[in-house]
């Protein structure tokens, strides 16, 4: 990389099963199909062969859609 760093905005779905990346505003996407032990309770960040900061994050709780 030779010019400014760049910048890759993530929105990142986390359910009880699944996580699904949106990259951009929605031109990547990955789905996968997780299985977290019973007393998973936390969220990892990491980079694979390479390096990368985190510049923001944001976390929300979504309701439930069911009564």
């Amino acid at each position: 990389m030779d010019g400014p760093l760049d910048q890759v905005k993530l929105r990142i779905l986390v359910d009880w099963s699944s996580v699904e990346v949106f990259g951009g505003n929605g031109e990547a996407m990955i789905t996968d199909q997780i299985f977290p032990g019973p007393s998973s309770t936390g969220v990892e960040v990491f980079t694979e062969g390479g390096t990368a900061t985190l510049d923001h994050m944001e976390a929300r709780q979504l309701k439930s859609v069911w009564r």
